[in-house]
């Protein structure tokens, strides 16, 4: 089992499981490019997976007509491109330090979750498929959904991720048979940043999930490098639900 794509630009790579797909990916033998808004973040991950065949750009996806130009660097830093991972999320609790009840939500917060969710979501993917057909490149597109859009949340964030979830299956379907891979994972409570509000020690129990634990990044990392790889095709237009037997999910 290998990668279809060998050269990868991974949005939200900074930080969480973005990160943990970029190393994996790298010691799979792939060039990776992170990309993300604080330059910090991705400095830092730099320096921590230590590679030669990591680059980092700085980039706010929810600037859409900054696509073209951003995508045109990040193959020139790797001398092309044929993968992407989409990843870049903006979490409620981690937004506003609140929940996910409607009532929490102010319209402003509420544009600002949803330009990154699902504005920049739907744009990136519909750009990275342009991308890749007018290239002539048979390549994958991974997204990086929520458990989220399993449950009954009546919030941005849950809606968002449905969203994504939809348009990796009406993509996939429509896109494979031009060789784009197109699938998504939905994980359940993992243990990053996003959930550091309630998640401190990867050892802590957590009763939610069936399993009894959090899941690792390193745990979505491997399914998404199956998922990218050339047995992952078969799958093409699905997303994984990879949440640990969440006991909150109602689908």
């Amino acid at each position: 089992m290998k990668l279809r794509c060998s050269k990868v630009l991974i949005t939200g790579g900074g930080s969480g499981i973005g990160k943990a797909i970029a190393k994996r990916f790298i010691d799979a033998g792939a060039s990776v490019v992170i990309a993300g808004r604080s330059e910090e973040k991705l400095k830092q991950a730099k320096d921590e997976i230590s590679s030669d065949k990591l680059q980092y750009i700085v980039w706010d996806i929810t600037d859409i007509s900054s696509f073209d130009d951003n995508i045109q660097k990040v193959c020139g830093m790797m001398k092309g491109l044929d993968g992407f991972v989409n990843s870049a999320a903006l979490g409620t609790g981690a937004f506003t330090g609140r929940g996910y009840e409607p009532w929490d939500i102010t319209e402003d917060e509420w544009d600002s979750l949803n330009d990154i969710n699902y504005k920049a979501a739907f744009f990136m993917m519909r750009n990275e498929i342009d991308y890749l057909k007018n290239s002539g490149i048979k390549g994958n597109i991974l997204n990086i959904a929520s458990n989220a859009a399993c449950m009954d949340i009546i919030g941005s964030y849950g809606a968002a991720k449905t969203a994504v979830i939809k348009w990796t299956r009406a993509f996939g379907k429509r896109f494979g048979s031009d060789g784009i891979i197109i699938n998504g994972i939905a994980p359940g409570a993992t243990f990053t940043p996003m959930i550091s509000s309630y998640a401190h020690d990867i050892n802590q129990p957590y009763e939610r999930h069936a399993i009894g634990r959090f899941i690792r990044p390193v745990e979505i990392a491997e399914l998404a490098y199956y998922l990218m790889s050339d047995y992952g095709e078969i799958v093409c237009g699905h997303t994984v639900v990879a949440d640990g037997g969440d006991k909150h999910a109602t689908i």
